[in-house]
């Protein structure tokens, strides 16, 4: 059997070696000269061996896919774990850093705001028994046309509990409350409950970054990963598929198209697709998150993230846990915030999100370097990660995760673990299994 796997993200390395293991010839194409795809850690720019990741950042304790490439490589986790809370560590708001109990005195009733947001998310979330078939929720298609911006709405969020929500959305889906399906929440809160049950999970960042998993992946697989080849084309028969490239033809049995979806909207499939399945593939929602980091000689910061107002939406230190006396500072900026940073050039970027940083810590430290990157600006990926909004969970839900005929998608926009490193391994896994079953 011969696959053709576009893609040397982990969807595609994962599909890989999973059908190279049982015997298939494989070609594994990628558009770019680096494995890894979104995930994408930042090393050269910054001093003392410092580094960030411009991508997938964190593995959760229930993430068993990839705590197991983790122990393969010798990548070992870093730190204590980041519980999340709504309310981290900081709130800057009107120039004043409020810790919790400041931000809970300037908003009375703040904690009943978030559990009447939460009441209302939950209860969607007990109807979705079944993370993988979020469809078939006796509701689908009633709660799949509302968005977080609804229940944000009915919750009657004060000042800052909206504040609060709504990077909520930005930093976890990338997106605005009103671009995100509230039934794509409640499968994601189902998922997690189903992989963690009622503890409370710790996520992790790793020693030397994500790259490295990628990096071995890829450095396993060998000769059959080829770099700086760019998908073309796609026609199918009832023989094979037929894959066209930038430099040449492949005939195969099938074809693994392990990539974001927007890339695929500029490849032509000789053979039309579907209806509903090109109405997917061509609308699915992705969000944007503007990630930029910048290096100071000295760490003048408090521990913990910060919230803010102000347009960096979220700051905090990636190099918590790494050595040195240097230290970096991550702004994060999802959804509205993400497209307008994607829209400035990098280098204003870093200086607005170093003012910002300074603005907010109170640094004299002397800014060293960084870098900033936009997902949605990147080609290869047109977004940081799938979301799926209001209407699009009922709609594009099963039909992406279908096979067309020989042609099979993946990644983490087609997984149970939708939006995460764990997401994209399980989606390979499904699509390699699928076609090994096929023959």
């Amino acid at each position: 059997m011969r696959v053709v796997v576009v893609g040397a993200g982990l969807a595609g390395l994962r599909a890989s070696e999973r059908l190279v293991a049982a015997g298939a010839d494989v070609v594994l194409v990628e558009g770019g000269v680096r494995p890894g795809g979104r995930v994408r850690t930042v090393r050269d720019v910054f001093t003392g061996g410092q580094y960030s990741e411009s991508g997938a950042e964190w593995v959760d304790d229930h993430h068993h896919r990839m705590l197991e490439l983790l122990d393969r490589f010798g990548v070992r986790t870093l730190g204590a774990g980041e519980q999340w809370t709504v309310i981290r560590r900081w709130l800057h708001h009107n120039g004043r850093l409020m810790d919790p109990a400041a931000v809970r005195a300037a908003n009375p009733g703040i904690d009943e705001q978030f559990e009447r947001f939460d009441a209302a998310i939950d209860a969607v979330t007990d109807g979705v028994l079944d993370a993988s078939a979020p469809h078939l929720h006796p509701q689908a298609a009633a709660v799949d046309v509302r968005s977080l911006a609804d229940v944000a709405e009915e919750s009657e969020l004060g000042e800052l509990a909206a504040i609060f929500k709504r990077r909520d959305s930005q930093g976890e889906f990338a997106a605005e409350p009103g671009q995100v399906s509230l039934l794509f929440v409640a499968q994601q809160r189902a998922h997690q409950r189903d992989a963690a049950g009622d503890r409370t999970v710790s996520a992790y960042r790793v020693d030397g970054g994500f790259s490295r998993v990628a990096e071995g992946m890829a450095g396993e697989l060998g000769d059959i990963v080829h770099y700086g080849e760019r998908l073309t084309a796609v026609d199918q028969d009832n023989d094979g598929v037929t894959v066209h490239t930038d430099r040449r033809t492949l005939r195969a049995d099938h074809v693994v198209l392990a990539c974001s979806l927007v890339p695929l909207r500029r490849v032509a499939f000789h053979t039309p697709m579907p209806a509903a399945l090109h109405a997917a593939v061509h609308g699915l929602g992705y969000g944007t998150v503007t990630k930029t980091s910048v290096q100071w000689s000295a760490r003048q910061w408090p521990a913990g993230y910060a919230t803010t107002a102000g347009r960096a939406q979220r700051i905090y230190e990636p190099t918590a846990d790494q050595l040195g006396d240097t230290g970096i500072l991550m702004s994060y900026c999802g959804g509205d915030g993400g497209h307008e940073w994607a829209r400035m050039p990098e280098g204003e970027r870093i200086e607005v999100a170093a003012a910002e940083m300074r603005a907010m810590h109170g640094l004299t430290a002397h800014a060293l370097g960084g870098y900033s990157r936009a997902w949605s600006t990147e080609s290869r990926f047109g977004g940081s990660y799938a979301v799926y909004e209001p209407g699009q969970v009922t709609a594009f839900w099963e039909v992406l995760r279908a096979p067309w005929g020989r042609v099979h998608l993946a990644g983490e926009h087609v997984a149970t673990c939708t939006g995460y490193m764990e997401g994209a391994l399980e989606s390979g896994e499904t699509v390699a299994a699928r076609i090994l079953a096929a023959g």
